[in-house]
């Protein structure tokens, strides 16, 4: 918004965004699934901001903040029930292709936020990784906040969380083989020695576990060019809540049928 109201209006939120990033609301332990039995790593397609805030608001772009909020949220329940992994889909490459005022919108929100989720993941020992397949397409002001909040939290070890922004898993994959090629023809990797595994650390996900639990928000029921190589064994969890309305039960309830009602047999 051009007007002082819309500035207002962002201050206010941004001021209570703070405050919730900081506090201590839900973060004790409500699952009651042993932590043997807890999904390591949980991977996250955020879907329905753009509906949720055209519904609630009518504004896609104050859907994107109050989703923005609900990430810190769930960030801070998955270290609560003893997930140690959470990847996020934030922005694909596909989403270059959206109304531009709309992008210009969410890239705003992704520089304001990288400094508040940078400041919390310090508080919470949280390290924070940007995995893009397509850098270029980051405007420069989105992808200093990135790399100072990357940077700034290398050493933080008591959690993880991949966001996922300009990414998108084929071009990943691509990219992954472009490099396998790359040494193969430079003659420091023959090619009989390529593998799973030597793919697999080429990857942006490259030494990370793949994710046990793949949860889309939303009620849509696609993979939408996410993690195609990383979930080939991922137990699928689609919930018909947008992003912004998602709550702690919910993650309660996905660890709970995950510990409780699935049996991963990985092909066996």
């Amino acid at each position: 918004n051009s007007g002082g109201g819309g500035g207002t209006e962002l201050s206010r939120r941004e001021d209570a965004a703070r405050q919730h990033l900081s506090s201590e609301a839900n973060t004790t332990r409500d699952s009651g699934v042993p932590l043997s039995s807890v999904p390591k790593h949980i991977a996250v397609i955020m879907d329905g901001n753009r509906r949720y805030g055209r519904k609630r608001y009518g504004s896609a772009t104050r859907g994107h903040w109050d989703g923005s909020k609900t990430l810190a949220d769930f960030a801070k329940w998955c270290m609560a029930e003893g997930v140690q992994v959470l990847t996020v889909y934030a922005f694909s490459t596909e989403n270059w292709d959206r109304d531009p005022d709309e992008i210009a919108a969410l890239m705003a929100i992704f520089v304001r936020y990288c400094d508040e989720l940078r400041q919390e993941a310090l508080t919470r020992s949280i390290r924070l990784r940007v995995l893009s397949s397509e850098t270029a397409r980051i405007p420069e002001d989105v992808a200093a906040g990135l790399k100072r909040m990357v940077d700034e939290t290398a050493h933080c070890d008591k959690f993880l969380m991949n966001i996922c922004l300009s990414y998108g898993s084929r071009g990943e994959i691509v990219n992954a083989c472009r490099s396998v090629a790359s040494d193969v023809r430079r003659g420091t990797l023959d090619v009989q020695d390529v593998s799973e595994a030597v793919v697999a650390e080429r990857l942006l996900t490259g030494g990370c576990p793949d994710p046990d639990i793949v949860m889309r928000t939303s009620g849509e029921m696609r993979i939408s060019n996410f993690l195609l190589w990383q979930m080939a064994y991922s137990e699928m969890f689609f919930v018909d809540k947008t992003w912004p309305e998602i709550t702690k039960e919910d993650l309660v309830g996905v660890i709970q049928n995950f510990a409780g009602g699935r049996k991963r047999r990985f092909g066996k």
